[in-house]
């Protein structure tokens, strides 16, 4: 993750709120890779992810005077929030998450992918690149709450709040989105061989 220091982040916060360009330029430079990166998470489409930071860094740029820093890199942790809440501002405009469903409402459609210990030998050997790919390849809904659970590390009931659905819908999408997310490393690691 881009971490900016103490000094450093205290310059670009007043040098942004001045409109210095040449602050907003290198603050954009030193945590696009990043923001990139948090936002392909959620949205796969690369025009979309395009979109969602230049609108995540016009927010930014715009909103920094109610910024309050509270510790070393939150500039960053308060830019990645923001590209999160676009990201999923842009998914419920295209309706990919209204087919969250309770797992009282289904039957499990899913069969386990394997044993724990097989699908922990199966990501040890992945690199990152693979792994986030095949995370891209879960159903937005799944791929949404697997993102704010496992990575961005929110409770299920917060991850309820911000999507407009229930603790338990949360938890058994991400239930759901780990195991198929299992059977497609799996998949990906047997294609290897």
């Amino acid at each position: 993750m881009s971490n900016i220091a103490g000094a450093d982040e205290k310059r670009l916060i007043r040098d942004i709120m001045k409109g210095n360009r040449v602050a907003m330029q290198e603050f954009y430079s030193l945590t696009v890779r990043n923001m990139t990166a948090v936002c392909s998470r959620y949205v796969v489409d690369q025009n979309d992810v395009k979109d969602i930071l230049q609108e995540s860094y016009l927010k930014a740029f715009s909103g920094i005077g109610t910024f309050i820093p509270r510790d070393d890199g939150s500039l960053v942790a308060w830019l990645r929030r923001i590209v999160v809440n676009e990201s999923l501002q842009l998914l419920r405009r295209k309706k990919l998450l209204n087919h969250l469903v309770s797992i009282d409402d289904v039957e499990e459609e899913l069969e386990d992918a394997t044993a724990e210990n097989e699908l922990t030998e199966c990501v040890s050997t992945l690199d990152i690149a693979d792994l986030m790919t095949l995370v891209q390849q879960l159903p937005a809904g799944y791929r949404t709450i697997f993102n704010l659970f496992a990575i961005e590390k929110l409770p299920h009931s917060k991850i309820a709040s911000m999507l407009g659905i229930s603790v338990g819908t949360s938890a058994s999408q991400f239930h759901r989105a780990r195991r198929l997310l299992a059977k497609l490393i799996i998949d990906h690691q047997n294609k290897k061989l």
